[in-house]
């Protein structure tokens, strides 16, 4: 959520911001609710302290001379009910102005808003040359007998996939790789969160209201299917205040993610991706000092650079504009893979910083070493979508048979080297 300081303070620079994300909103309204807000609460302050004298006054008077003053008091609390209801009111109607207004741009995110906007910043690796005519993820999983779009639609309806056979393999072999090298080398707490999530959880952690029309509900329980997102990890503390000695919060985990539209909301729109309903991701969500947390963001693209690395997997980190920017990011960060059958890059990850956003949404603070009480930053991050990495490494890794070589980084785990159709 926006912080309301800045915006009464610098109204224009909020303005701006919220232009280059195409959002338009009359912030005068909202200024003008906080004011009225802040003037009720001063009223109501000060009859406390009128409120106080006179029961101080009532105490030191005879009870046979109270009458006049029990009065007072009963009109003053009276008065004071009244204001503390219209003071609720205007919070409510304050955090519902808030509520939908995303995150502000970095000063360092190119304006724009189709993908044409988005800035590559590097490149790792040569992506795959092969002699032969190489073949989709899609008619290789199908020929290995590993995806099965027809049991998926048998089981779900159109666009779920039924992963089988060696492919499962691969799949549990990417999760466990991804949780290991970042709680082994990187000292992450691995969590697994419930599937289903309240609306409040999922508003707190800006995943509502942006996704609520792409999210499958529960009605009966009034609960939802987490729709995507390393931000629902935020809930874990929401409503807390952490101690210098807590930060930094590092969490690692891995859950399936449902899309009604198909595809990950944790990633950016891409002709590439995979258009299944059910994905899944290795999620992290970082809490940090808010001087600390550009930095952090470095240190979290570098850790997912060097899983990709490990993987073999040749890729181009992007920064998107701010048009393609999620709903709670400041900044965002893309990893993405070069797929050679459909010549595209399809990301694979992404790391974003939030800055205060997520923290002042969901009401999480720290005290720091030197006792001032302010909201830290939050990172979030999809390290690894597990099923469109296997759908580049089926493409990436082939050969002209329709074998599927095996990353050497998980053959232990599989216990194989190669995928075939025998």
């Amino acid at each position: 959520m926006l912080s309301l300081d800045l915006l009464r303070q610098h109204p224009d620079l909020v303005r701006k911001g919220l232009q280059k994300r195409q959002v338009s909103v009359a912030l005068e309204e909202i200024v003008r609710l906080a004011e009225q807000r802040d003037g009720l609460t001063r009223r109501c302050e000060g009859l406390y302290g009128s409120l106080k004298n006179l029961r101080e006054q009532c105490r030191a008077t005879p009870v046979s001379q109270r009458a006049r003053l029990e009065q007072q008091i009963t009109s003053i609390g009276e008065e004071i009910r009244e204001l503390e209801l219209q003071i609720a009111d205007l919070e409510t109607r304050l955090r519902l102005s808030l509520l939908p207004l995303p995150n502000l741009p970095h000063s360092d995110v190119p304006t724009g808003f189709l993908r044409s906007a988005n800035r590559e910043l590097r490149r790792w690796g040569v992506p795959m040359s092969f002699y032969f005519p190489p073949r989709s993820y899609r008619e290789l999983g199908s020929e290995l007998g590993i995806l099965d779009s027809v049991a998926g639609s048998r089981l779900s309806g159109s666009q779920f996939m039924v992963v089988s056979g060696p492919g499962a393999r691969l799949l549990r072999a990417l999760v466990t790789f991804a949780l290991d090298f970042f709680t082994h080398e990187w000292d992450y707490r691995e969590v697994q969160l419930p599937l289903l999530m309240k609306y409040g959880a999922l508003l707190a952690a800006g995943q509502f209201p942006p996704l609520e029309t792409q999210s499958y509900s529960c009605q009966a329980d009034e609960l939802y299917l987490n729709p995507g997102g390393a931000t629902s990890l935020v809930n874990l503390y929401s409503d807390m205040l952490l101690t210098a000695e807590t930060m930094p919060v590092r969490l690692v985990t891995w859950t399936p993610v449902f899309h009604r539209d198909g595809g990950s909301a944790s990633l950016p729109p891409s002709a590439a991706r995979l258009p299944w309903h059910q994905l899944s991701e290795v999620q992290l969500l970082l809490l940090v000092a808010p001087n600390e947390s550009y930095t952090v963001l470095q240190t979290l693209l570098f850790q997912i650079e060097t899983l990709l690395q490990r993987l073999e997997l040749a890729y181009r980190v992007v920064m998107l504009c701010s048009g393609q920017l999620p709903f709670a990011a400041a900044m965002t960060l893309t990893i993405e893979a070069w797929l050679p059958a459909q010549r595209r890059f399809l990301p694979l990850a992404s790391v974003s910083n939030h800055e205060s956003f997520l923290t002042r949404r969901s009401n999480i603070r720290y005290r720091s070493p030197a006792g001032q009480i302010d909201y830290p930053h939050s990172l979030g991050a999809c390290a690894l979508s597990i099923e469109q990495t296997l759908a580049t490494i089926l493409e990436v890794y082939q050969q002209a048979d329709g074998s599927v070589v095996v990353p050497k980084v998980l053959r232990p785990m599989m216990g194989l080297s190669l995928l075939t159709s025998h």
